[in-house]
């Protein structure tokens, strides 16, 4: 008897909406993939930053071996 009163007041009411959404359910999925692609762009946009600045060089080079004229050994003096 009480399964029976439930179902019957379960089915008067219908279905009652508690918080009403502000736009239509297909609206948060156009924007969610919007905000989605324009944060792929800009991370697609900083892919190249890495190759815009010159390579680094290999040589090397010392402190001091231009005035001293030795190859890397050269002493440091106390009046740099």
């Amino acid at each position: 008897m009480l399964n029976t009163s439930l179902i019957l007041a379960a089915a008067e009411g219908g279905h009652h909406i508690v918080n009403e959404m502000p736009m239509d359910p297909i609206w948060y999925g156009v924007i969610t993939f919007v905000l989605l692609m324009a944060a792929l762009l800009a991370v697609l946009s900083m892919r190249s930053v890495g190759l815009r600045h010159p390579a680094p060089t290999t040589a090397v080079q010392h402190h001091g071996t231009a005035r001293s004229g030795s190859h890397g050994t050269g002493s440091h003096s106390a009046g740099h």
